[in-house]
């Protein structure tokens, strides 16, 4: 394009030279010809300036493309590598690429790169330290606080065996509960600091078992109930995580639900384990609720940071996803059919096994008593009849049956002694009380009936004097003493 304007400036001289008159021509042609070259020098220059620009913008295209896959290698590639290796213990030396060409091609920007690189990796590790230092000295304190909360609950377990008095064993049950709750505290504070609770079993807990330990350790635990447990069980090194995962929902469910409902907890078996749904009546969860607490479920997940817990520290849900994500759990919030909150913990096969055998036999009920029939009497003793408690020296309730029916059997029992005929029964003595009967060996046995050596040794005194010593009360034979029993 730098030829066109030369060519225009020859068209106009040639035109300014036919117009123009002979003495003049000379003049015109030498102005032409100047203004020609000028122009085709003039237009030259221009025309190699725009090559020249057109090389520039092309490398610098091409440079800042190089620049802009770069930055994308360093700050997608290499950056988060290093970062996650620094957090993972490693040195910033050891990790950060000595060599720039790797991070630049231009030596200069390489060199600017390793050195962000290298800062960011000691920014990084002092705060991990900062943040494991933390984290320690809460789990060490939290550790502390359990230990003492078991030596606590030793000494109020060996205060209610040595304090008998039913005021004083309520009281320290009552402390004990509020024991177990702070202790609930300290284990969760354990478990945000990075640790564990601190009892483990080895042998399988029933399910059972793990779900009323669960309501165990919360303030409100009369309002939870129990419908459906499935027979199986929990393996022992998981079986205090989930026991600690049902508390603080359970918690959660007392607290958003008002006191006077209930929280409902059920099981049901399902083809790759176990769920077990813990359900209030609560006013239920907002779409703006709902979306917090899966953020602070999967931000404990992720890897909580104690900063990131902020002035009202929310920790339940926290601590149930960091235990949920440690063993497999899953854990969901879903609406109840109430208007409430369905909190559902799916417990996977792999931390469910067979209910353990009992060490000892489980006995049976105790059936209802019958009623019995005392010898002698017409009519049986069941439960409606009267009786009359007493407390011995220990402060235990004797049982007395009413005196006025003592007479009668009394009275009844009497032909009970006497000898049977042809048995051999030898007479009634002072030391047997009562008839005999002859054993296979010849040797005599009493056929005593139970209760009736009372009767018998009153009415041995009665045969002796005569009849009953006056202002005595011989309703005292119900509690014999030891000389009698002697006797």
């Amino acid at each position: 394009m730098w030829i066109v304007p030369p060519a225009l400036t020859a068209v106009g001289a040639v035109a300014a030279l036919l117009l123009v008159s002979g003495e003049q021509r000379a003049a015109v042609a030498w102005c032409a010809v100047v203004a020609m070259i000028l122009v085709a020098a003039l237009s030259a220059e221009v025309a190699r300036r725009g090559l020249a620009l057109a090389a520039l913008k092309e490398q610098l295209a091409t440079e800042r493309a190089t620049r802009r896959k770069e930055a994308h290698h360093l700050a997608w590639k290499i950056f988060p590598v290093v970062l996650d290796k620094v957090q993972d213990g490693a040195s910033p030396s050891e990790v950060t690429p000595r060599d720039h060409s790797e991070l630049s091609s231009d030596p200069e920007i390489g060199a600017s790169y390793y050195t962000a690189l290298f800062k960011s990796g000691v920014a990084v590790q002092e705060r991990e330290h900062a943040k494991d230092s933390a984290n320690r000295a809460i789990v060490n304190i939290s550790c502390r606080i359990q230990s003492e909360i078991h030596r606590l609950q030793d000494d109020i377990n060996k205060m209610q065996y040595r304090h008998g008095g039913p005021e004083i064993l309520g009281d320290l049950m009552h402390l004990e509960h509020g024991i177990n709750v702070t202790g609930r505290f300290a284990t969760s504070l354990a478990v945000l600091g990075g640790g564990a609770p601190m009892r483990r079993w080895q042998r399988p807990i029933s399910l059972y078992d793990v779900m009323r330990a669960g309501s165990a350790p919360i303030q409100e635990y009369l309002r939870v109930e129990q419908h459906h447990v499935a027979e199986i069980a929990v393996i022992g090194p998981a079986a205090e995580s989930v026991i600690l995962v049902l508390a603080e929902l359970l918690d959660n469910a007392c607290r958003y639900s008002p006191p006077s409902t209930s929280v409902v907890m059920n099981t049901e078996e399902v083809a790759a384990g176990v769920e077990i749904s813990i359900e209030d009546k609560g006013m239920g969860l907002t779409e703006e609720s709902r979306k917090h607490a899966e953020f602070l479920m999967k931000q404990a997940a992720d890897g909580l940071d104690l900063s990131d817990l902020g002035e009202t520290a929310r920790v339940g849900l926290r601590v149930a996803s960091i235990l949920s994500n440690r063993f497999g759990l899953r854990l969901t919030l879903r609406p109840s059919t109430g208007n409430g909150v369905r909190a559902v913990v799916f417990v996977p096969q792999e931390l469910l096994t067979q209910l353990p055998e009992p060490k000892y036999p489980i006995p049976g009920m105790r059936p209802k008593p019958h009623p019995v029939m005392a010898p002698g009497l017409a009519r049986p003793v069941d439960e409606d009849e009267e009786i009359a408690y007493e407390r011995n020296e220990n402060g235990l309730p004797q049982r007395h049956r009413n005196r006025a029916f003592d007479k009668p059997r009394r009275a009844a029992a009497q032909p009970a002694r006497q000898p049977q005929p042809g048995r051999g029964a030898a007479p009634p003595t002072a030391g047997d009380g009562g008839g005999g009967a002859e054993r296979p060996g010849g040797k005599t046995a009493r056929q005593v009936e139970s209760g009736l050596w009372v009767s018998d040794f009153f009415a041995g005194l009665a045969a002796a004097d005569g009849g009953h010593p006056s202002g005595t009360d011989h309703s005292s034979a119900d509690q014999p003493t030891g000389n009698d029993l002697r006797k």
